[in-house]
């Protein structure tokens, strides 16, 4: 094989050293100076999409802020509104109960006084018919006649 051949190895080397220059030439004047300008392409790239990305995500807070604002604003709307409408409904609850307080003290002083009128008639009534019985009694038992009025007054004063 005349690659071991030592007579053949000065070539060899000679032509190695050829060979690995031009391909080092290559390499570092045409391959290394595009593989750079790519891999810093790409750094700036992502540099672009890590900057855009923090300016989306300030928008993004931003917006989330605002969004947290208006939701407590009207929460706090709500909230008003919803003190108006209780402290409306308590106010409206009270004039009725007052209403009808009053109509149900008219009606029961409507009542007490009927009632007290109706008593007053029978008291009547009665004194008038306490009156003829014991009339009626004193002639029936005593064999006395008595008129009604004396007898009358004398059941007034009985009850007095």
């Amino acid at each position: 094989m005349p690659q071991f051949d030592p007579t053949w190895f000065a070539s060899q080397i000679f032509w190695l050293l050829v060979i690995f220059a031009i391909f080092y030439y290559v390499v570092a004047g045409a391959v290394t100076p595009k593989l750079g300008a790519a891999i810093e392409a790409r750094e700036k790239q992502i540099e672009g999409d890590l900057a855009k990305a923090g300016s989306l995500k300030e928008e993004t807070d931003k917006m989330v802020a605002a969004y947290e604002k208006a939701l407590a604003e009207s929460r706090a709307k709500a909230q008003a509104v919803r003190g108006e409408t209780e402290a409306a409904a308590a106010k409206h609850a009270a004039e009725l109960s007052a209403r009808q307080g009053a109509d149900l003290a008219d009606k029961i002083k409507s009542a007490e006084t009927r009632i007290a009128d109706a008593r007053k008639a029978a008291l009547a009534n009665v004194e008038a018919i306490a009156g003829e019985i014991a009339a009626d009694a004193a002639r029936k038992i005593a064999g006395l006649n008595v008129s009604e009025a004396d007898a009358k007054a004398a059941a007034a004063a009985a009850r007095a």
